[in-house]
This record gives C-alpha cells, sequence and structure tokens, in this order.
C-alpha cells in the first residue's frame, strides 16, 4: 500500500527556493568576467608593454582574488540556504522528506502549529508544528516556495480535522491542552530573534480545556461565564472576554500554538453554553 493513501489527494509541495541560487550564479559569471577583464585588459596588458601602470601590478592580482573570493562566498551561501526538507502538503496530513528519510504526520494528531513573522515585517510568514509526545518543531520557512499558501492551508485543515477531535474527547470528558507564549515573549522573539531556531527556543504555557471550563496560569475560568474573542491588528494581541466585557485572558495573535483551532473549538463550546 502506498504510505500516503491514507492522506488523500496531494495539494502543494513545497521546498527551499531557488531565486537566491541563480542570482548567486549570475553574480559569480558576472565576476568572473570582469576578474577576466582585469587579468587580460589589465595585468597581461602591462606585462605585453600594451599599457603603462605605474602602480604595484600585484594589487590587481588581490583585486581578482576579492571579487572572485566574494563570488563564491555568495554561491557557497545560496546553496546553503537551499538546502532543506521537502514538505508534501495533502488532505488529511504532512508527508516530510529530508536526509533520505520520510516522515507522515496527520493534520488530526498536530497538537502544536506555531505561526510566527521573521524579517522585517508583521505578516506571518513561517509556520512551525509539532506531535507534542514526538517533541521535534518541522519549520516552513520564508525561504520556502508559496509558503503563505502552505500556511493558509495548513491552518486550514488542522481547525477542519483536529477540532472535531478535540471536540469528541471533550465530550467523553477528557481535558484538551493547548499551549501559549505570553504577549511580552512573543514580542521579544520578534524584535531579537536572530534566526529560526532562535524563534523555536520558547517554554509555552498550558491552556487546559475542559467542556466546561478552561485553567489559564492556575486561574479557573467558566466558559458559561465567557462572551467573545477579539483581535486588535494593531498591537497584534488577541483577547478574551466575558459577559461582563471584561479581558480574561489575552496574548499574541500567534501566541496561542494551533490558535485558530483553538479559537474555533472555544467559539463552539461558548455558543453551544450561551
Amino acid at each position: 500500500m502506498n504510505q500516503t493513501q491514507e492522506l488523500g489527494a496531494l495539494k502543494s509541495k513545497h521546498n527551499p527556493g531557488k531565486g537566491f541560487t541563480y542570482f548567486a550564479i549570475f553574480t559569480l559569471i558576472l565576476f568572473t568576467a570582469i576578474s577576466a577583464m582585469i587579468y587580460f585588459e589589465g595585468i597581461l596588458a602591462v606585462q605585453e608593454g600594451r599599457l603603462r601602470f605605474s602602480g604595484d601590478i600585484s594589487i590587481l592580482y588581490w583585486c581578482i582574488a576579492f571579487i572572485m573570493g566574494l563570488g563564491i562566498v555568495i554561491l557557497l551561501t545560496a546553496l546553503k540556504l537551499s538546502k532543506g526538507k521537502t514538505f508534501y502538503l495533502y488532505e488529511k496530513g504532512i508527508l516530510t522528506e529530508g536526509n533520505g528519510a520520510g516522515k507522515i504526520q496527520l493534520f488530526e494528531n498536530l497538537d502544536d502549529l506555531y505561526l510566527f513573522s521573521s524579517g522585517r515585517t508583521f505578516i506571518t510568514n513561517n509556520i512551525a508544528f509539532r506531535n507534542r509526545e514526538e517533541g521535534n518543531w518541522e519549520v516552513i520557512t520564508v525561504r520556502y516556495t508559496k509558503v503563505f499558501k502552505a500556511i493558509e492551508f495548513i491552518t486550514t485543515q488542522h481547525e477542519l480535522l483536529y477540532v472535531p477531535k478535540m471536540q469528541k474527547e471533550l465530550a467523553e470528558n477528557k481535558p484538551v491542552t493547548f499551549q501559549y507564549i505570553s504577549y511580552d515573549t512573543a514580542l521579544g522573539k520578534k524584535l531579537f530573534a536572530t534566526g529560526t531556531q532562535s524563534f523555536l527556543k520558547v517554554q509555552p504555557k498550558e491552556i487546559i480545556l475542559n467542556k466546561d471550563h478552561l485553567i489559564i496560569d492556575a486561574k479557573k475560568i467558566m466558559i458559561a461565564d465567557l462572551n467573545h474573542f477579539s483581535v486588535n491588528n494593531w498591537i497584534s494581541q488577541i483577547s478574551l472576554y466575558n459577559k461582563e466585557n471584561k479581558v480574561v485572558f489575552s496574548t499574541a495573535t500567534n501566541g496561542i500554538f494551533s490558535g485558530r483551532s483553538f479559537v474555533s473549538l472555544m467559539d463552539k463550546l461558548i455558543n453551544q453554553t450561551n
């Protein structure tokens, strides 16, 4: 049996983009042409007496070495950045291929989707996902092709398949645990993180959800007392309000792991309670 048969139809494939690699190859070719011009029209011309040069000719050799060295460094950097795992997104899950191995993860078994924005933008352009028991994050970063399409598809399918599974567990009186990072932590990562691994080094807190209440930071909140969520896009903050229109919990918009699924599940619980 094909190992991807349980995943349904293939929707998209995502791997590191090659644009920077093509640019680096072009740059190296350009630098090579410049170096050849310096050698043939400069160094060789001086040696053959076709060109007068009063300075130290060795400086031209150093120019060639610097230009070619810079071109090679750019190319090696581009090749390094072009390496990475390949992600195949299917209807029901994700196939990750890398280092000669493949791993299948169903959306309904992915506990945490961690969205964050890197670079000089507040637009979400990275998504990390994991099964909490396995612990390791898989990450589709801004370097990947069609990253925004991947983020939208993964969050949509996770909501579609993970939420019903959590509803079933709650109906069986089993607690469901979501994780989150504080607003300050999320903002600090945005301002000071130096790379993907830096973003992923977080110590999340827990939101323990039961069918009639949730526990956040040891505080018990009855679902019957809740009203709605509100999102402030200016400061990238999401807040949960009670029926007295007071905030009982807030964090960064992307601070809740699997946030879209969490809000969907909470809306269902609040609406069925009201």
